[in-house]
């Protein structure tokens, strides 16, 4: 296996707090047609066991709460494989980016794009045009206005920050739209999984910037391809909570009060989401980039490429990039966090080519803050 997947595992673990020596829980959706179903985990089987732990001691209880999550989990895989696999249900309920956002994206990519261009398709995204409003009303801008009065004109708003800056603001506007609104019980991720999309993007640009590619396509590819990430996250935290919610109804309408108070105390379980990540999540990301048919920036050769799991010799050089950015990104959390050795870390540098001079460059680049003009 590859280096650099089995650390990809560990900076999710880390930031999802998964514990090293918990109980992992996880399918693969490529086993899904093999499996056949688990008898000695029917609710039957659970009711059984509650009843023989009613007056057992603290290790047994352990052993009940992880065989009942267990169950819960293999419920929640099936139902999770098929709505990951309705594209249409996930881009319908989980993003709103609406229309005409893509072909912002792509007037941004063209060497020559005038505010009026911009102005016509921005306007006929609504969110986007509120975003960008808010954005140039804010002390910092207004202040750049000859008036100093409230900015209402979306043309007027997009002279304020800039192409430049538009070609940063816009993508990540459009990427925080698809945030989740919560991630609880993992209270830092969503925060955490933001940092890590806006690092990996802007050390995406900076190597495209050295190596002479296309900086805004850098940027974009690098952004996006967090998209799986959110889908995921939102999609199982749901299907999670509604069939937990199922199962408890069943075990108060049986009065088990034992089943009822195990179920009560488990919540959705971080090592499974680290394992719908590595299963899902750049899929997703390749499929819904695909589905905006975007003319001139071609995203959607590179995440299929990191879909498929195309080896770094064989990728594009854009792939390669966002390779060696997301190694730096995650390499540096692990290292803060005392997670990576010396040794791993240089391997896993090996592997994704990344100079030492690009070295660095990167150590030298502000990750979490856009430079805008």
């Amino acid at each position: 296996m590859s280096i650099a997947v089995v650390l990809q595992q560990r900076f999710f673990d880390f930031v999802l707090e998964v514990k090293p020596d918990q109980t992992r829980f996880g399918v693969k959706a490529g086993q899904r047609q093999q499996q056949q179903p688990d008898t000695k985990r029917t609710l039957l089987a659970i009711e059984q066991q509650a009843q023989q732990n009613r007056q057992a001691g603290e290790a047994a209880k352990q052993q009940f709460l992880e065989f009942t999550q267990a169950h819960l989990h293999d419920q929640v895989a099936e139902e999770l494989f098929l709505k990951l696999g309705r594209f249409e249900t996930i881009a319908s309920t989980v993003f709103s980016l609406a229309e005409g956002f893509p072909q912002v994206l792509d007037a941004l990519s063209a060497r020559a794009v005038t505010l009026s261009q911009l102005e016509a398709l921005v306007s006929q995204v609504d969110w986007l045009k509120e975003d960008l409003l808010k954005l140039v009303n804010q002390p910092n801008y207004r202040k750049k206005s000859s008036s100093g009065n409230y900015v209402k004109e979306v043309k007027t708003a997009l002279g304020m920050i800039g192409i430049e800056s538009l070609k940063q603001v816009i993508p990540v506007f459009g990427l925080r739209r698809c945030l989740p609104h919560s991630t609880d019980p993992f209270t830092g991720f969503k925060a955490n999984i933001w940092e890590y999309s806006l690092a990996v993007a802007i050390a995406s640009q900076r190597l495209a910037e050295e190596t002479g590619d296309n900086q805004f396509v850098a940027f974009c590819a690098g952004l996006f391809n967090s998209l799986g990430y959110f889908v995921v996250t939102r999609t199982y935290l749901r299907t999670y909570q509604q069939t937990k919610q199922a199962a408890l109804l069943q075990a108060r309408d049986a009065r088990d009060t034992v089943l009822t108070d195990a179920l009560d105390s488990l919540d959705a379980d971080a090592s499974f989401l680290t394992s719908c990540f590595a299963e899902f999540a750049a899929i997703i990301s390749a499929d819904l980039v695909s589905k905006w048919q975007l003319k001139r920036i071609p995203l959607g050769n590179t995440l299929d490429q990191l879909a498929e799991g195309v080896s770094y010799q064989g990728a594009n050089q854009l792939t390669r990039l966002l390779h060696q950015a997301e190694y730096f990104a995650q390499s540096q959390t692990l290292r803060k966090a005392k997670l990576l050795t010396d040794a791993e870390d240089q391997q896993w540098r090996q592997e994704v080519q990344l100079r030492e001079d690009y070295l660095h460059i990167l150590q030298n680049t502000r990750l979490d803050k856009l430079d805008l003009e």
